[in-house]
């Protein structure tokens, strides 16, 4: 009887063991998820086709095609935290440049996918807290922006844009939009999505705590 309980209590050991084991290999890949990203995205061999004004084809396109849906998946899965957060950002940028106009065009779309409801939530807002909310995420991203990237993004400075933004919602605001000009609506859209899941929606009304 002592021998069996003894086993089946090694035995819970054992499974609980594995589980933490488990858990701390999915937090480290959270974690190294940023790491994961850099090596795609700097991989020499990924060529650069920016300056080009046709479109990679024939054998080219096909490992391209699935190096760009692995990078929109690796930034899907990123964990939101300050140490990664920026890096991250950093690659996404480092990564489109190097795209031609078709493949930007794809990863944008693709991302849009990833943040669609993000998008949602915002758009469903009543037009006064969305001109609140765009007011709170150009100050985030004017924060959370390094310097050298800070004057790329002409939409922090573009007050007729952001109050357009809050009066039609994201995806008016960026109907007949280029992928570039897109671009600088997505670390927008981020943010203001991490805004409003503080606001705990789909409960917000009446708790938003406007700045």
């Amino acid at each position: 009887m002592k021998i069996r309980v003894f086993s089946q209590g090694s035995l819970v050991c054992v499974v609980i063991w594995v589980l933490v084991l488990a858990a701390q290999g999915y937090f480290r890949s959270l974690r190294s998820t940023a790491e994961n990203l850099g090596k795609v995205v700097e991989n020499e061999e990924f060529a650069d086709w920016s300056a080009s004004k046709g479109e990679p084809g024939g054998e080219e396109r096909r490992p391209r095609d699935r190096r760009i849906r692995e990078v929109v998946s690796l930034l899907a899965g990123q964990e939101f935290n300050p140490e990664t957060k920026m890096r991250l950002s950093e690659l996404k940028d480092q990564f489109y440049s190097r795209l031609s106009p078709g493949e930007r065009k794809l990863f944008v779309n693709l991302l849009l996918e990833q943040i669609d409801p993000y998008i949602v939530l915002f758009d469903a807002l009543p037009v006064e807290r969305r001109r609140k909310l765009i007011k709170r995420a150009v100050r985030a991203a004017r924060e959370e922006l390094p310097p050298e990237l800070l004057g790329s993004y002409e939409i922090l400075s573009a007050e007729e844009e952001q109050e357009r933004i809050g009066e039609t919602g994201w995806r008016r605001a960026m109907k007949g939009k280029s992928p570039d000009q897109i671009m600088e609506y997505l670390q927008l859209i981020e943010i203001a999505g991490e805004l409003i899941q503080r606001m705990r929606i789909p409960k917000w009304e009446g708790q938003i705590r406007d700045e």
